[in-house]
């Protein structure tokens, strides 16, 4: 029996809302990371939720679930695999609390952040203020510098800027 797990794939076509539906009809949990944009319309000033990653979806479920959604979307999706390899990439609850945390809590400021350009070794947590606990990067985004969390080789998001008296190096 395949174990449920959180799994990243990236839909092509526009398909991400043929996906998510086909999910959530089977009751499969679905996340993407959403922007807040304010907008005035006739003098009343609306939220509206935009997505940061379009064509990037995260479901909690099973890899038989994952090769049934590739076939009934007729390869409209991509599902990320391990590096090197063919198997499935399961991201660990821990890692995908943190990353939907960091999404939720700074979602007017939100930004999706380039995967390949974070560097492994500049790991640091935070000791203060609402991010307090988590675990991530610092980098210049905009000429600001960032508190950044990703999902290894699939998604990162940036904040807001940090005070430097909240951010602890992580050395290991």
């Amino acid at each position: 029996m395949d174990g449920i797990a959180w799994y990243a794939i990236r839909t092509f076509h526009n398909k991400g809302s043929v996906v998510r539906a086909t999910a959530l009809r089977e009751q499969v949990e679905c996340y993407t990371p959403l922007r807040e944009v304010e907008e005035v319309v006739d003098g009343e000033v609306r939220v509206r939720h935009i997505e940061v990653m379009p064509s990037l979806l995260f479901l909690r479920t099973t890899p038989t679930f994952i090769e049934h959604l590739r076939r009934v979307t007729e390869d409209n999706i991509m599902p990320y695999s391990e590096p090197g390899t063919s198997k499935l990439y399961a991201i660990s609850e821990s890692e995908m609390e943190r990353f939907r945390f960091v999404a939720r809590t700074a979602a007017r400021t939100i930004e999706c952040v380039d995967t390949t350009t974070l560097c492994a070794d500049e790991r640091v947590r935070i000791t203060g203020g609402i991010f307090r606990g988590m675990e991530g990067h610092i980098k210049r985004v905009h000429g600001t510098k960032r508190f950044v969390v990703s999902i290894e080789g699939i998604a990162a998001v940036a904040t807001t800027y940090i005070p430097r008296e909240y951010i602890e190096r992580i050395t290991t």
